[in-house]
C-alpha cells in the first residue's frame, strides 16, 4: 500500500462559513507528515473528518487503501488539541478505559498500559490521577490513550500548543521515540514552524481551507528560490561594493543596510569564495560574511501573502465556492 490517506477535493461548510475548500492530499505508508498553517486555517476540521468526527459536505475520503468508514477508523489513534482524559481518573485508568473501546481488556490492556507508560515516562504516575499532571505529562497520557490499540495511523492535532520550549522539545523527542518503535504513520497539525521542520518528512502547507503546497521541507524551502548574504568589507564604500557585485552573474539583488551590504539569489552560500575574490581585486577586503537561507515562514509568506500565525481571512473566495455548490 503506497498510500495509507488519500484526500480528493474535500468540502466542509458550517453555516456561512467554508472550512475546508477543495482540500486534496496524499500521504505515505511510514512517514511523519505536518499539516503546518496558522489557526483557522481548516487543519483541525480536516482532522476531525479523518477520524470520523464530521462529514464532508464534497469530495472522498480514503484511508488504508479503502473508502473511510467505521472498519478503517479502527486503525486510527487520534490525540485531539484538547486532552482527551478524564482527569478524575488514574493514568492507568484512563489507558485501560480508554483500551476498552477498541476491545483491548483485562491482561492484555494492562500490560499494554504499563508499557506505554515506560516508554513515554510516565510509569511513576501511574496511580497519579490525571488532573495532578503537568500540561507535557497530559499530552503525553493523551498521545499513549491514542496508543493503546496499536494503531497504524496517528494523528496529533497541534500536539505542543501550550507548552512550554523546553516542554515542546520534550514532546517532540517522545514523538520521534513513537513513532520509530510502532513503524506507524504519524500526521502532525502545527501553527509552529520549527516544529513540522524538526519532526516532519514532508509538509503540506494549509491555508484558507486547502493544501497550497506540499513536499520536503528542503524541497519547500527551494520554491522561495534565494539565498540572502550579508558582507561587510574594508575600507567599505558602500557605493562600490554594490556596483562590483551587481556587475556578477547570477546576482538578483544589492542593497545597502546599515549592518553592511545585502546580496540576494540562487546559491549565494556557494558563490562567496567567488564574490570575496572579486572583491578583493577592487580593493574591497571582505571582513564578515553571513549566510541567510530560505525559512518555512519565507515560503508560507510567499505562497499565500501571510505569516503562519496570522487566522486566514478569504471569504470572498469561500463565498463564491459555496454559491457554486448550492
Amino acid at each position: 500500500m503506497e498510500y495509507v490517506l488519500e484526500a480528493e477535493s474535500l468540502g466542509k461548510v458550517y453555516g456561512k462559513k467554508v472550512v475546508l475548500f477543495d482540500f486534496s492530499l496524499k500521504i505515505r505508508k511510514g512517514s511523519i507528515f505536518g499539516l503546518l498553517g496558522p489557526n483557522g486555517a481548516g487543519k483541525s476540521t480536516f482532522i476531525r473528518i479523518v477520524s470520523g468526527l464530521e462529514e464532508p459536505d464534497d469530495g472522498t475520503l480514503s484511508l488504508l487503501g479503502e473508502k473511510a468508514g467505521k472498519k478503517s477508523r479502527r486503525k486510527l489513534g487520534v490525540a485531539p488539541q484538547e486532552n482527551a482524559i478524564y482527569n478524575l481518573l488514574t493514568c492507568m485508568e484512563n489507558l485501560t478505559y480508554f483500551g476498552s473501546l477498541y476491545g483491548v481488556t483485562g491482561k492484555t490492556a494492562k500490560g499494554r498500559a504499563a508499557s506505554l507508560l515506560s516508554q513515554l515516562g510516565l510509569q511513576d504516575k501511574k496511580d497519579t490521577v490525571a488532573g495532578y499532571l503537568s500540561g507535557g505529562m497530559k499530552r503525553r497520557l493523551s498521545l499513549a490513550c491514542a496508543l493503546m490499540h496499536n494503531p497504524e495511523i496517528i494523528m496529533l492535532d497541534e500536539p505542543t500548543t501550550g507548552l512550554d520550549p523546553a516542554t515542546r522539545i520534550k514532546m517532540w523527542e517522545t514523538v520521534r521515540k513513537v513513532v520509530r518503535e510502532t513503524k506507524a504513520t504519524l500526521i502532525l497539525t502545527t501553527h509552529y514552524m520549527e516544529e513540522a521542520e524538526a519532526l516532519c518528512d514532508r509538509i503540506a502547507f494549509v491555508n484558507t481551507g486547502k493544501v497550497v503546497a506540499e513536499g520536503t521541507p528542503n524541497e519547500l524551502k527551494k520554491r522561495v528560490g534565494k539565498e540572502i548574504a550579508k558582507l561587510s568589507t574594508v575600507p567599505g564604500q558602500a557605493e562600490n561594493v554594490i556596483r562590483i557585485i551587481k556587475a556578477i552573474r547570477g546576482i538578483d539583488n544589492v542593497t545597502e543596510t546599515e549592518h553592511g551590504v545585502i546580496v540576494e539569489g540562487k546559491s549565494i552560500a556557494a558563490r562567496l569564495p567567488e564574490i570575496a575574490k572579486i572583491l578583493e581585486k577592487h580593493g574591497e577586503t571582505v571582513v564578515e560574511m553571513t549566510v541567510s537561507r530560505p525559512s518555512l515562514e519565507d515560503v508560507f509568506l510567499k505562497m499565500t501573502g501571510l505569516k503562519l500565525r496570522e487566522v486566514a481571512k478569504a471569504e470572498s473566495v469561500k463565498r463564491n465556492w459555496k454559491g457554486e455548490q448550492s
